[in-house]
């Protein structure tokens, strides 16, 4: 569900990428993913992580405390695709760290594992 992230092979253990996470059909609607989201933040904040970054529709993660990405200087590169550039969002897991994290998220190292 989250995995370690740098941007611009900086901020290594302090950003995570978080990925999709399901539930079983018959067990949704029940904020499964929710808790399990929440339990994976307090985990991440305490492991020392400063944020989180996640790409999906806005209106699902706002209420999670997610912001577009961009309006603290963190952009889309070349390989993210986005219909809009408000599905790439952070989280700050400590107060401010955002301040200081800043970059072009791209993908591409991701190729080397396949």
């Amino acid at each position: 569900m989250f995995s370690g992230f740098a941007i611009e092979g900086r901020y290594e253990g302090d950003l995570l990428l978080l990925t999709p996470a399901a539930v079983r059909t018959d067990l949704q609607r029940q904020h499964i993913s929710k808790d399990m989201i929440a339990y994976g933040f307090g985990q991440a904040e305490k492991l020392g992580y400063k944020a989180v970054l996640v790409e999906g529709n806005p209106q699902n993660y706002h209420a999670r405390g997610f912001r577009t990405a961009a309006d603290f200087g963190i952009l889309p590169g070349r390989s993210v695709h986005l219909p809009y550039i408000e599905c790439l969002m952070v989280k700050e897991l400590q107060a401010g760290a955002l301040a200081k994290i800043k970059g072009t998220v791209e993908y591409d190292f991701y190729k080397t594992l396949t």
